[in-house]
């Protein structure tokens, strides 16, 4: 329609005015632009059910037999009264412009990124994650089903492919890269007597055995000095490691420390020994 809309836009700058003949065509040209394209009175559509910032919001579409959206419709049902009176009031008005010919880029050019609350996490949607209001989740919605834009989605479809090979690192959940037999990396230690000065343990010394096939091993010392590690593997995350220590992140109301760990249905921190209410 927006094509059409331009190319009657040129072809009435062509006709002179004066003439009577192109008073007409100027005329039923308008005419036609103004006129609203119904939808049938079966109408094909979907209905997408999510949850943004906590809030249920049902989103219905109307389609053209092309599959072009012709009206959508907003259901919020746990909202107050005026909030979805407005909702609904916004939907008729997006619905009556599609009818008109105004382009659906043109809604999601204005609407996308428009803030207020509820937003926040979007849950229940395959490809939107994030939303800065319910406005910018719906016209999200809509350029990615309609329009096919794929730079309003937070996961694309290449993300929910069965064959889609994600991060080794994120997905071993240890910070260690994954072996090919899905094995931890085992740490070699090396202790040099020499080097290290160390003295005999009592007790952990062994006579030599010449029989085939086995050799004495080296005399057991006890280090005085740093040990030098040599590992294979990758050392484990900060992050990591205070996940596995039971860490939840939360700084302590009393000393600061992040070591804040549950305790029931609590938090209690392992540095000062405070607690957040409950003991």
């Amino acid at each position: 329609l927006s094509t059409a809309a331009d190319d009657s836009a040129k072809v009435l700058e062509a006709i002179p005015a004066e003439d009577p003949v192109g008073k007409t065509v100027q005329k039923l040209v308008y005419r036609y632009i103004a006129k609203r394209h119904l939808l049938p009175s079966r109408r094909r559509g979907y209905t997408q059910k999510a949850r943004v910032g906590g809030h249920k919001v049902y989103l219905r579409t109307g389609e053209y037999e092309d599959g072009s959206l012709g009206e959508i419709f907003i259901d919020m049902h746990r909202e107050g009264a005026a909030f979805r009176s407005l909702m609904n009031c916004f939907a008729i008005a997006v619905s009556l412009g599609l009818q008109y010919g105004v382009p659906l880029e043109e809604y999601v050019e204005a609407f996308v990124f428009t803030r207020f609350e509820p937003n926040g996490i979007v849950q229940g949607n395959d490809h939107i994650k994030m939303a800065t209001s319910v406005i910018d989740y719906i016209f999200r919605e809509l350029a990615v089903t309609y329009l096919g834009r794929t730079d309003f989605m937070q996961v694309t479809p290449e993300d929910l492919r069965s064959d889609t090979i994600g991060n080794e690192e994120a997905e071993s959940g240890a910070g260690v890269p994954r072996s090919s037999d899905s094995a931890l990396e085992f740490v070699e230690e090396e202790v040099v007597k020499e080097d290290l000065g160390g003295a005999p343990v009592p007790g952990q010394t062994r006579e030599d055995h010449t029989s085939k096939g086995f050799k004495a091993p080296r005399e057991v010392v006890r280090a005085r000095g740093p040990v030098k590690r040599v590992s294979n593997g990758a050392e484990l995350d900060p992050a990591e490691n205070a996940r596995r220590l039971g860490y939840e992140g939360d700084p302590c109301g009393e000393c600061g420390a992040f070591t804040l760990v549950r305790s029931g249905t609590c938090l209690r921190c392992t540095t000062c020994g405070a607690t957040t209410g409950c003991s």
